[in-house]
């Protein structure tokens, strides 16, 4: 008789079962602001599995700290697990390139306490900015994005129905 296989819970599973985040979880991109769900560009939107206010759901415990903004579960048509894109939309302009790092910082750390079992799942973590900070290869804060894993995707994330890579 052969093993059956362990099915890895879902985003929403994983969000229902997270401390401070087991009243947040929303279908589609309902939890994101008005004024934000433009900028979330899904190829089929019956893929979005369901979106989370990380910075709403830590404001009353964590109200002087750098917050991340959302998590957003897309089912990929070439992918048997969800993947979750952890988006903050943020102005672009090169004065706010340190917030957004110490956001990546506060999210990392989180990763390491409350959302670890979120960190288990394929992920992208994007900023997407309105305007594009202009950083030489060689800038400090070039370097220190890297190493948060952030990338800037300019002022919209659009996703599509297959992932690459």
């Amino acid at each position: 008789m052969a093993a059956k296989t362990k099915k890895k819970p879902t985003f929403k599973e994983v969000v229902k079962s997270t401390s401070g985040l087991e009243t947040y979880w929303r279908a589609g991109l309902k939890a994101l602001r008005a004024e934000d769900k433009p900028h979330i560009v899904p190829e089929d939107p019956r893929k979005l599995v369901g979106s989370v206010d990380i910075d709403a759901a830590y404001l009353a415990t964590d109200p002087h700290g750098n917050r991340w903004d959302f998590a957003i579960g897309y089912q990929h048509t070439n992918r048997d697990e969800e993947v979750i894109y952890w988006v903050e939309l943020h102005t672009g302009s090169s004065a706010e390139i340190k917030v957004v790092i110490r956001k990546a910082q506060w999210f990392h750390n989180w990763f390491k306490g409350a959302g670890k079992k979120l960190a288990t799942f394929e992920k992208e973590i994007l900023w997407v900015s309105s305007g594009s900070p202009r950083l030489s290869p060689s800038a400090p804060q070039t370097k220190q994005m890297a190493v948060a894993g952030l990338k800037q995707v300019g002022g919209s994330l659009r996703i599509p129905n297959r992932k690459n890579s």
